[in-house]
Order: C-alpha cells, then structure tokens, then sequence
C-alpha cells in the first residue's frame, strides 16, 4: 500500500498513478487524558509564552486559513471541505508537485504553465510559448496590410475613371478601407446597387442602359457600353464631324439607348451628314430651306436617333435634288415634290440632267400669244421629266408636235430648235 503523504491542505495518497485522494487514517484507541503540568512562575513580563524575564509572546506554530484564492497550481478550492484540493484537470507533471511545509509554499507562476494559455491579450497581441513561459507577443494582421489597401485603391480609382465614374472617391474609400474590398469588379457591383448618390452617379454614366430597360430592350454590360461608345466616337473622328457633336457619354447614351448600332451610325453619316455638308453649299441652303436645318444643326440632325435613317437619307436626297432644281433651272420645288423624286430613284446626277432639259425648253411650257394653249405648270414639267406622271409626260409630248407641226407650217415656233430629250 502506497505511503500516505502530508500536506499544508491535509493527507493523501496515491490510489493509481497520477490519482490522489484525502487519506483518512484508521481511528486510534482513545488515551488517557495529560495531566497539566503547574506552569512556571513569570519573572518577568506577562502574557502567555513568556519565556524570560523582558520577553515577549513567541509566535503561533498554527496555521492561518487559507481562502479559495490562495491555492498553488495543481489545486482547485473545494468548498465542501473548505480546502485546496487537487485538480483532477491538472496534468501529471502539475499533480505531483506538492509543496513542502506551508511556510515554504511558492505560488507557481501562471505563465510558466504550458498547458494553460493566458487569455485577455490586447488586439494584435496574443500569448505565445517560449520553450519556459508564455509571453505576449504581436501577432501578424489580418487581412490586407495599409499599403496593400492603398494599392487596390489606386488601382479601382483609375479603373472608376475610365468608366468615367468620377466624383466616388469617398464612397469607394471606405469600401477599401473599412470594409476590406479589394477588387474592382466587386466596388462597381456595390456602386451599381447602392440606392444613394453613388447609384445615382452610376446610373447617369450609363443612361443609354436605362432607356434600354424602360424600352424592353436588354440592358448591356459595362465594358460592351463603353465598347460601342468608342466606337461611335472613333467613327465620328474620322468622319470629320465638328467637334462638341455627339462626341460625349450623354449624346452617346441617346444611340445607345434608341438601339442604333455602330453600322447604322456609319450609314447615317456617310450617306446622311457627309452628303450634305460635303455638297454645294446650295444642298445645305436648301436642307435650311426645306427642313429647317443650318450647318451648326446638321450633325445632330443626321445622328438624331429619332429618325429613322431612311428618312434621313429621303430627305438628304430631296435637299440634292431642290439644289439642282435651283442651279439648272432656277425653280425652287417643295419639300414634297424634292422627296417625291428621291423616292422615285431619281439621284443628284438624274436631277441635274432632268432640269437642264426643263431650262432648255423653257418656251416650250408657257402658252403662245392668240393661241388656246395654257401653261403647262412646274409640277407637269418635273413629272414629266422625269417620268413620275404618266399624264404630264403625255401633254409634254402632245405639246411637242403640234409646236413642231406649227414650225412645219410656216408658223413660229417658240424655242425652235428645241428637244426635250426621253419625250418625243
């Protein structure tokens, strides 16, 4: 049987290894009670324990109490019996230690236990193990170093500025900083659904997407948006149209946002604006004339995508031929009778030769003196003409011969000599 052993905290013994428990010895018959011995007289001094003359109390050989907070490491309080136990939780190394008298007891330092981690280490800190205790150490930081942050930032700020998406620097500032985003995709998925000034900003950039929702049609993704809006622009550029025309994200957003392609842009300027502005100045006088549009005008009336580029181009056609109405025979046609020939194929070099014919046989249409004839007005002339009246082509030509037939006669002939070529 193992050997009990004293302590300050009482008796015990080893039931197994690494195990104890309170030793309770066996009870010893009862002895006789001592008879006190007659204590000796004092010479001096007073007091019990007093030993010699002048002497003072010796001091107590008992104990004081100890209390729940005075227990060495490898012993817990027990209130049951109102004592340092020991820790069962403890490890072996902890549980055989035990102290020698209670005078010599040294409370074991808590750093110096490597089975329990101090706790409460500051933010940044923590309690780490040395090989002999624990000592509070920094630890490395987590997440992103500060010139990591300021890295991402300057990286998402130009990406922000080639969106054209200025004026977000505290909004995207606090994303990096505060909340730890790093990518520059995730910053715009935030912008684009934030509900404040941001969205708002964002939305505005990318008018030509809203437009498109509203009209049912699909909304595009960023890069796509920004890729037809270089495209426009690079189109523009070589087209030669002035600048401050259509060459920003808000005159951008309007094609965008009516669906008008890039090839169809080309079309509306190479067969629209180009033209006209590359024409005789009277093409443009008669654009004035006729629709109410001057130089400065001219671009964005062939880009506004609000007109249908047909239209556009009838119409660019229609101010052609007006010109050459003006120029071969000095007539000025409507709108309705310019646009009516475009329809009908007729081209600049077609209107140029048809009122060169009409000029030359000027007398050819007006009524001689003392005859029953009458005029044969402007619109029978350019239908006939140019073959957009069956009827006016056929009074034309009965015109024709019985002037001819009066010049046979003897008669006079008013613009003898004279032809209208494609009629007779």
């Amino acid at each position: 049987m193992a050997q009990p052993i004293e302590t300050p905290f009482g008796t015990f013994i080893e039931t197994s290894p690494g195990n104890f428990e309170f030793y309770n010895p066996p009870a010893a018959p009862a002895a006789p009670a001592p008879v006190p011995a007659a204590p000796a007289p004092a010479t001096s001094g007073s007091g019990p324990g007093t030993s010699r003359p002048g002497g003072t109390a010796s001091k107590p050989t008992s104990q004081p109490k100890r209390g729940p907070k005075d227990c060495p490491g490898g012993y817990i309080w027990s209130e049951e019996r109102q004592q340092c136990v020991i820790d069962p939780n403890a490890s072996i190394v902890t549980k055989i230690y035990i102290p020698g008298a209670y005078d010599d007891v040294e409370e074991k330092d808590p750093f110096t236990d490597p089975t329990r981690k101090p706790i409460g280490a500051p933010e940044g800190f923590d309690y780490v193990w040395t090989g002999s205790r624990w000592e509070l150490q920094e630890v490395a930081q987590r997440g992103p170093t500060q010139s990591q942050r300021q890295s991402a930032l300057d990286v998402i700020t130009a990406l922000l500025e080639d969106y054209g998406l200025t004026g977000l620097s505290n909004f995207v500032y606090d994303l990096v900083f505060k909340e730890d985003v790093m990518s520059g995709d995730d910053v715009l998925a935030r912008i684009r659904a934030d509900k404040g000034q941001a969205g708002e900003i964002y939305r505005a950039r990318f008018a030509g997407n809203v437009t498109r929702r509203k009209a049912g049609l699909n909304v595009l993704p960023d890069k796509t948006y920004i890729g037809i809006e270089n495209q426009f622009s690079q189109t523009m550029k070589a087209a030669g149209l002035p600048s401050g025309f259509y060459d920003s994200p808000d005159d951008f957003a309007a094609l965008i946002g009516a669906d008008v392609s890039p090839s169809e842009l080309v079309s509306r300027i190479n067969e629209g604006y180009l033209a006209v502005q590359q024409s005789n100045p009277q093409v443009t006088a008669e654009m004035r004339r006729l629709y109410g549009v001057d130089d400065s005008m001219l671009a964005a009336y062939f880009l506004d995508p609000e007109r249908a580029t047909p239209i556009l181009l009838r119409q660019a056609n229609a101010a052609q031929i007006a010109a050459e109405g003006t120029l071969q025979a000095q007539r000025q046609i409507s709108a309705m009778t310019a646009e009516e020939l475009a329809v009908a194929g007729v081209t600049q070099e077609v209107a140029r030769e048809g009122f060169q014919r009409i000029s030359a046989a000027e007398e050819l249409f007006v009524a001689l003196p003392g005859t029953t004839e009458q005029a044969i007005t402007e619109q029978e002339q350019i239908g006939g003409v140019f073959g957009t009246s069956a009827a006016a082509q056929q009074r034309i030509r009965q015109r024709s011969r019985e002037r001819q037939a009066m010049f046979e006669a003897g008669g006079r002939f008013a613009g003898q000599g004279t032809t209208v070529t494609g009629l007779q």
